[in-house]
């Protein structure tokens, strides 16, 4: 089932997503059908390397209390310093988001065919979903992506501070070609993703792009 063809060269799937809503879990089950997954979390990982001019930025930004005794950026602790108020995670976006998203373009601009899939939680604030063949957002309610912030390691309070911040998806439901709701088993996440998958391989995938194409044309 993976040898299957594309009617073109290159497919871009774009998949965004709140904290906990499962969009990575989405990205890595296209990943095993075959698809390159650009991750824009890896990415950002290694911008905070020791040495980089965001691992420079950050320590003026936010101290040098976010550091380990090794000298790299504590991850955890960063965060939690960026999520405690909006203009300290509006500092940290300033420092992060530019060569984040000028990363994540190149990768995209080096994959030239096949499936791609772009798993970035903001794809849609940042208006990339406009770039993609197609785009999907990952949703679930607020009571399991809190559970599943648990379950990561975060506490309450941080999981619910960290969900506050980001805010509803809502107001992306209607840009997205497709919501993925994840609010079942894993089971069912990967049904619905396989049924994406066949989508993809499908005529049905032409006459979307056909019309949206018709859509811009008028103005839509």
């Amino acid at each position: 089932m993976f040898d299957r063809q594309l009617a073109q060269e290159r497919l871009l799937i774009g998949i965004g997503g709140n904290l906990g809503s499962g969009k990575t879990t989405v990205a890595n089950e296209l990943r095993r059908y075959g698809a390159k997954v650009i991750d824009a979390d890896s990415i950002g990982r290694s911008l905070l390397r020791k040495g980089t001019a965001e691992y420079q930025k950050l320590v003026r930004a936010f101290g040098r209390e976010i550091l380990k005794r090794s000298g790299e950026i504590d991850r955890k602790t960063l965060a939690k310093k960026a999520f405690a108020s909006p203009a300290a995670l509006k500092k940290l976006n300033g420092i992060m988001h530019p060569p984040l998203l000028k990363k994540i373009k190149e990768e995209i601009a080096n994959c030239r065919e096949g499936l791609v899939v772009v798993d970035a939680a903001l794809l849609f604030a940042w208006r990339l979903h406009r770039q993609m063949d197609i785009s999907i957002l990952v949703t679930a309610p607020d009571e399991l992506r809190l559970a599943r912030l648990k379950k990561s390691g975060l506490s309450l309070e941080d999981a619910r501070q960290r969900l506050k911040m980001q805010g509803s998806d809502t107001k992306f439901w209607a840009e997205a070609d497709f919501v993925l709701e994840n609010c079942g088993s894993l089971a069912e996440l990967k049904r619905k993703i396989r049924a994406l998958w066949n989508y993809f391989y499908s005529n049905r995938l032409e006459r979307l792009k056909a019309k949206r194409n018709s859509s811009f044309a008028h103005g839509a």
